[in-house]
């Protein structure tokens, strides 16, 4: 049995309100607000990255799955192009349903988080259908955790800008997005290639991963320091 119809489409809706609720529970700033803003957030930024994709088909580049799954590495080259229209127009997208400052920065990060989800769900909704069911559930329901991943270099940079200068701010959201795309087009690469590639796309993923866990951890190593020098002085 094949993805088609209302089945698929309700299934897909379903798993989206699943992920922007658990994302936005609690929140700070209103829970509803924090899923509304996430919702429209996650549809611009499906909407800029079709704007994108004409755009890309116009200048004449045909960008095409077979061809990547096809190619060799100047197929590289085609991923990275379908890296930079996503994840700019997934940085698009948070950019304009981020809450304002004052909410804090977890707000901004819930935002980013179900601005990812609807974009990945709404992206699986069109490209899977006539999928066979398990494979397209499942990818939907873990498709978000793949694209908030490749998201959370720009979404931690638009949490801390706070006291930040708008130039500085732009400069590490260019390098963010630039690193994302790049990991989002290596992913897509390698999960086209036989044999070794689902530990490339893993590996693309992991990145961004021990990324985040680095700077978690980063504070408490410093704190743990400051407590080792401090106890060194007491008599």
């Amino acid at each position: 049995m094949r993805t088609d119809g209302l089945a698929w489409l309700v299934s897909c809706v379903a798993l989206g309100a699943l992920w922007v609720l658990a994302a936005s529970w609690r929140a700070e700033g209103g829970a509803a607000r924090i899923a509304f803003r996430g919702l429209l957030g996650g549809l611009a930024a499906l909407g800029l990255a079709s704007v994108g994709y004409g755009v890309v088909q116009l200048s004449g580049i045909d960008l095409r799955w077979e061809w990547i799954a096809r190619g060799a590495w100047p197929a590289l080259g085609l991923a990275a192009v379908v890296g930079v229209v996503e994840e700019g127009a997934k940085l698009a997208g948070i950019v304009l349903a981020a809450p304002p400052a004052r909410h804090g920065r977890l707000s901004v990060l819930r935002v980013a988080t179900s601005v990812a989800a609807v974009f990945a769900i709404a992206e699986a909704a069109l490209v899977l259908r006539g999928s066979s069911w398990p494979v397209a559930l499942s990818r939907a329901a873990f498709g978000p955790v793949a694209h908030g991943v490749l998201a959370a270099p720009f979404a931690v940079a638009l949490a801390d800008a706070t006291g930040i200068s708008r130039p500085r701010l732009t400069l590490r959201l260019a390098v963010a997005v630039a690193l994302a795309a790049l990991l989002h087009g290596l992913g897509d690469w390698s999960v086209a290639r036989p044999g070794w590639g689902r530990v490339g796309f893993a590996a693309a993923l992991m990145a961004p991963t021990l990324w985040l866990y680095a700077r978690a951890r980063a504070p408490r190593l410093s704190t743990v320091r400051s407590a080792a020098g401090s106890a060194r002085h007491i008599p």
